[in-house]
């Protein structure tokens, strides 16, 4: 695995405000959340996973809080998945960080939801998706990139200094290295990628309903085609 440096003159020229361009995403009141501790052969233990302990589906994604796509996905897909799935106790949905679309902003991101409370993981990650246009735009000003990224650490709780700490915390990036060789040793190449209960599907709403419905053994959604 390439090494992510912690805290590189890259990073540190970004967050002085270096421009951030969208490229596409290939590398080079909530649900209850248990936020720690594997509970089942489909994630680890640092895992962050919202949902039913005990649902019979785990879905897991590998996603990029630099990646337009996965903004995309969380947007028009996610919502979709949680209303249906997770909500109903069918499916407990894992997030785990890859450096696809923007790694330098992924990293940031990633880091700074990693050093934040854990409760406060989901919510992060939202909050930085949702934000993810206004951050690429600010990173178009001068100090504008640290002001995005500083402004998304007070909402999770931390300081300008705790943040500043948090980019060149070693266990912090041993944790988000650990991440990343997940998905690649999963073949993880591009975000967001999608696992149902260790099998890969395709990120679309259809598809991943039917490798839902297949687990379950319920009836595979309607071609909408051919349900006209």
């Amino acid at each position: 695995m390439t090494h992510i440096d912690s805290l590189s003159r890259r990073f540190v020229l970004l967050l002085a405000g270096a421009t951030l361009a969208l490229s596409a995403c290939n590398s080079g009141s909530e649900t209850p959340t248990n936020t720690g501790g594997a509970d089942s052969e489909y994630t680890v233990a640092d895992d962050y996973i919202l949902g039913d302990a005990n649902a019979p589906v785990t879905l897991v994604e590998y996603a990029s809080v630099g990646c337009g796509a996965c903004a995309v996905w969380h947007k028009s897909v996610y919502p979709e998945i949680k209303s249906q799935y997770i909500d109903a106790g069918k499916v407990k949905y894992v997030y785990r960080p890859f450096p696809a679309g923007q790694p330098e902003m992924a990293q940031a991101g990633h880091k700074l939801a990693l050093c934040a409370d854990r409760n406060k993981f989901f919510k992060n990650i939202k909050l930085q998706f949702d934000r993810q246009s206004q951050i690429m735009d600010m990173g178009r000003r001068p100090d504008g990139l640290r002001q995005a990224y500083v402004s998304l650490a007070k909402a999770s709780g931390l300081s300008e200094d705790e943040f500043i700490a948090c980019m060149g915390n070693e266990e912090i990036s041993e944790r988000y290295e650990a991440f990343i060789q997940l998905g690649y040793d999963q073949g993880v190449n591009s975000t967001p990628s999608i696992f149902i209960n260790g099998e890969r599907t395709d990120n679309d709403l259809k598809s991943i309903q039917t490798a839902i419905a297949t687990v379950l053994g319920e009836p595979l959604p309607e071609d909408e085609a051919a349900a006209e």
